[in-house]
């Protein structure tokens, strides 16, 4: 009977895969710090403490989840920052038009409503639409690897040899010990030949991304109309100036809040980015409110 590494190893306690998970966050810290020298001393402690081919499956394992965990977080912070900004323009500009506290949460509302499906039903088709495409180019691949072997192997040498500066002689000898391995061949191909990741069956469901994005898009859209309708319920008499002044207050600090967010996922200076969150949201806004305004002027509304 076939045994895992970490049957193989006695099994990992629960103490060791903490360490295995710090390790590899440490490892991440240095890198972010430019620290080449605590980079290869974590290396050499990591290889040292553990089997290689146990480090090499937490690392992978670890890679999968955090790349999942990714995932989620970018459909929530988009889905959340699209939501906030299209409704606080929606709210500015019924304000600029001088429309009434009533309309105001009316606009919002269908916004919120018809929006977010819209929303969350486009990353659901966007997403299951890419993905049949890369898994039907996966086969196409699988299927012309088993039918020409040699020409599959032959278009990756000369792929090597022309965009990537290899010899010949060693892009055969690379790709032909790739090529005696079928699929990890069809996935480099993707890769390289055709220019994306081959499908993971463990990816997180098309029909979740979707759903993520909705929510966050009326969960965040929310906030700009939150204000106006506290205010029908607990001060009636608030003037919409007031109003309009808090709903301002609340959504910028929401999109300053998402910024940072967004730059923590993507490892980029979380202050200009709550900043440019700002200032896309303030633009997006002072127009919707300029046409308003001019809408009124001209129309009467």
């Amino acid at each position: 009977m076939a045994t895992s590494p970490s049957q193989q190893s006695g099994g990992q306690s629960s103490s060791e895969v903490r360490n295995s998970s710090s390790e590899l966050r440490e490892i991440r810290k240095a890198f972010d710090a430019g620290d080449a020298e605590e980079s290869k001393t974590l290396h050499d402690r990591r290889r040292s403490s553990h089997d290689t081919a146990i480090t090499v499956c937490e690392s992978a394992e670890e890679t999968h989840a955090s790349m999942e965990a990714g995932e989620f977080v970018k459909s929530f912070v988009f889905g959340g920052l699209d939501g906030i900004i299209t409704t606080f323009a929606i709210v500015a500009a019924a304000t600029g038009a001088n429309l009434s506290t009533n309309t105001v949460i009316l606009m919002g509302v269908a916004n919120l409503v018809a929006d977010g499906l819209s929303m969350g039903m486009g990353d659901y088709l966007s997403e299951k639409a890419e993905r049949n495409f890369v898994d039907h180019e996966f086969r196409r691949e699988q299927w012309e690897l088993r039918n020409y072997w040699e020409g599959e192997v032959e278009e990756m040498i000369d792929l090597y040899v022309e965009k990537k500066g290899f010899s010949r002689e060693d892009a055969s000898a690379v790709i032909r010990v790739f090529a005696k391995y079928p699929k990890a061949f069809v996935e480099l191909m993707c890769v390289d030949e055709l220019g994306f990741i081959a499908p993971d069956d463990d990816a997180l469901p098309a029909w979740k991304k979707g759903l993520v994005t909705m929510l966050a898009f009326d969960l965040f859209g929310a906030v700009p109309v939150a204000v106006y309708v506290l205010a029908k319920v607990f001060a009636k008499g608030a003037s919409k100036d007031l109003l309009f002044a808090l709903s301002a207050i609340a959504t910028a600090l929401t999109m300053f809040a998402l910024g940072v967010t967004k730059a923590t996922l993507t490892k980029q200076p979380k202050t200009m980015s709550g900043l440019m969150m700002l200032l896309n949201g303030s633009l997006a806004a002072a127009a919707a409110f300029g046409i308003g305004a001019a809408l009124e002027s001209i129309l009467r509304v």
